[in-house]
């Protein structure tokens, strides 16, 4: 199975740059306003926990409509914020926005050496189009990937969209990412082939029951694909 592969499309946050800990910090520093201004962590944690997921089928992800859920939690709570609390928020929105991109261990030499091997590359991810193909460019990779496809969120008619319109043999191509709802479900869905990059701290939001026996493989590492490929070189 794994030999028939011919194209990739890997997932961007979290599968090939960190994401989800920008975000565990975005709360943390909300939490802490809100403590000062007299709420419980464990209250405030729920308030963001659930509200996040509401607003995901009317927003979509990303970290601008992340930060307007925390300002609408800290309208809602407290009477008249004060200047200062808008500008904690502020400062909290530009570290998500502009935080590095930085790029898990074995990452670039695993796409330099699928590209290497005249295999096809595609970046599909889902969030705000503008601020994820800045990320994608400021990570460097740009040049190894024949294209960026940015979609609101991810689900079996846009990975179906992705497949027709780049006209791809369904068994060529592996989607790769770790999320279970977002990346290996539409991929299973669709008939393609799944790698499962098994993260810690998953987002609720985002698990989801897969069919384990129908990937290809779950790996801790983007850099244990050429591993998949090339079973002989084990270096052991």
């Amino acid at each position: 199975m794994v030999g028939s592969i011919r194209c990739w499309v890997f997932d961007a946050d979290d599968t090939l740059w960190e994401s989800a800990g920008y975000f565990r910090d975005a709360e943390d520093s909300f939490v802490h306003l809100m403590a000062d201004l007299g709420f419980t962590e464990e209250w405030i944690r729920k308030q963001v926990h659930d509200r996040d997921i509401e607003r995901l089928s009317v927003t979509g992800y990303g970290p601008g409509p992340y930060i307007e859920t925390l300002r609408s939690i800290l309208v809602d709570c407290v009477e008249k914020p004060s200047d200062d609390a808008f500008s904690a928020i502020a400062r909290i929105a530009n570290r998500l926005t502009n935080h590095p991109v930085t790029l898990f261990p074995g990452v670039l030499s695993t796409l330099e050496s699928l590209s290497g091997l005249g295999h096809r590359l595609i970046l599909y991810t889902m969030g705000e189009k503008d601020h994820q193909e800045d990320k994608f460019e400021r990570s460097g990779l740009s040049g190894l990937f024949e294209d960026c496809v940015v979609v609101p969120r991810k689900t079996p008619e846009s990975l179906e969209a992705l497949i027709e319109s780049r006209q791809l043999h369904r068994d060529e191509v592996c989607v790769v990412g770790n999320s279970p709802r977002s990346d290996i479900a539409p991929a299973l869905h669709c008939g393609v082939n799944a790698i499962y990059v098994k993260r810690p701290c998953t987002w609720a939001a985002e698990d989801h029951d897969i069919q384990v026996t129908k990937l290809v493989a779950t790996v801790s590492h983007i850099s244990d694909i050429p591993v998949l490929l090339h079973p002989d070189r084990t270096g052991g």
